[in-house]
């Protein structure tokens, strides 16, 4: 009896996080071609083509679902990166890996793009875990001398500012591949890093692309390009 509760209990929680995601990943669809700020629960809800009711079991208000849907995309992108990084990188070239790669994933899938250049974040999401990946880079980057002496808040500004900014520029226009490492450059030289040696940080080979998981939003993005490959 109390293993059949128990597996029960386990189908429910799976059936609510399924649900959950699938009303995210509805949000992000509807974000890539309309402002969140124009859109209602009721776009939700027909994109998911579920009830009322059943989006309010899971987010009190279309902010929240978004408000979710950034921290959700926050955790997989530091998954991904962190699973891909090697062992061993120096401050600077983590740093800017982190950047390229960041930059590029969300170019190449402008879903996500879109969506994250809405939000004004990191504002909203300061605690977000890539973010704060960057900011302990910056932090340790300052201590150990490799960047010049300042505020790590200020560091913070000039990489994550450019790093948005540079998405958007990369959204809108397309410029040629490379762009991210121009800008993870000038980043660089914002922070102090010596020119000559910033630029080739910047260009140096990055890890291989990260294979995206089954699961979560980019489990969806991988499934909707195979589907789209049929």
């Amino acid at each position: 009896m109390a293993k059949a509760l128990d597996h029960r209990v386990r189908v429910a929680a799976l059936r609510r996080e399924e649900m959950q995601l699938h009303l995210l990943f509805s949000g992000l669809t509807l974000a890539s071609t309309n402002s969140i700020y124009e859109l209602e629960v009721e776009d939700v809800i027909k994109q998911a083509e579920v009830s009322r009711g059943s989006f309010y079991n899971y987010f009190p208000s279309l902010p929240a679902l978004y408000e979710g849907l950034a921290k959700q995309l926050m955790q997989e992108f530091s998954g991904l990166i962190d699973d891909s990084m090697p062992n061993g990188l120096d401050t600077a070239t983590r740093l800017a890996s982190t950047m390229r790669m960041l930059m590029r994933l969300v170019v190449d899938y402008p879903m996500l793009g879109r969506f994250l250049t809405q939000i004004q974040w990191p504002n909203q999401n300061s605690d977000a875990e890539i973010f704060q990946n960057i900011i302990g880079d910056i932090q340790l980057g300052i201590k150990e001398g490799g960047f010049n002496n300042m505020p790590a808040s200020i560091g913070a500004n000039i990489a994550i500012g450019s790093l948005i900014g540079g998405i958007h520029t990369m959204l809108l226009k397309r410029p040629a591949k490379g762009f991210e490492d121009q800008v993870t450059n000038q980043v660089l030289i914002g922070l102090g890093v010596d020119v000559k040696l910033a630029g080739k940080i910047s260009q140096a080979p990055l890890p291989a692309k990260p294979s995206f998981p089954e699961t979560g939003i980019f489990g969806k993005l991988a499934e909707m390009g195979a589907l789209a490959k049929k």
